[in-house]
């Protein structure tokens, strides 16, 4: 299997995943775990309860999901393709671009502190891609939050930022009483060094 197509296996998988669990939750599908090596195996091939699984777990998302679930199937003239929203495509493809006005750090710090599981994981993210300093600032600041989630979510910011510059506040990070923030705050400490 080509790299290209494993990177957009296990993004397809990201937001693929969110989806089924909000389906399931609903109680729509009754998926079943498979192991990552299955999925991604040169001869895998979907069964049919996985295939409704997956089908089930796509009804009902909102356009922006939908091109991004579409974007996985990795044609070339998907960008053209006739049944593509353009809209959702513009706003989809977001995430590939630099970010860099200042302007939108305060959404992102909304985002990242917002409690929504993946809306605070993309703010975060996108807070450390920026290297914008009013991003790194934020995130500087929400590894001193009193909120464990936010502190976790500085340090990985931080270390989507690759900034070696903030490798003493990670260092600090690594003592946090949460146990997930210091494992965060490790990650990010490799990651920028």
């Amino acid at each position: 299997m080509s790299a290209a197509r494993t990177v957009l296996t296990l993004a397809a998988a990201v937001v693929i995943v969110p989806l089924a669990m909000r389906a399931r939750e609903a109680g729509t599908a009754r998926a079943h775990l498979v192991s990552t090596a299955n999925i991604l195996g040169e001869e895998a091939q979907a069964s049919p309860r996985e295939l409704r699984a997956f089908l089930d777990a796509v009804r009902g998302a909102n356009a922006v999901q939908c091109e991004i679930i579409l974007s996985s199937f990795n044609s070339w003239s998907s960008s053209r393709a006739p049944d593509r929203d353009s809209l959702a495509w513009s706003v989809g493809t977001v995430i590939h671009r630099r970010i860099a006005s200042a302007e939108a750090v305060p959404e992102m710090v909304a985002a990242m502190r917002s409690g929504d599981e993946c809306a605070s994981r993309v703010g975060a993210r996108m807070l450390g891609r920026t290297r914008l300093a009013p991003a790194r600032a934020e995130l500087l600041s929400a590894l001193r939050d009193e909120n464990p989630a936010v502190r976790r979510l500085g340090a990985i910011g931080l270390g989507f930022s690759d900034d070696s510059t903030t490798t003493s506040q990670l260092v600090r990070a690594q003592a946090d009483r949460d146990e997930r923030v210091r494992a965060a705050a490790a990650w990010a400490l490799g990651a920028v060094n």
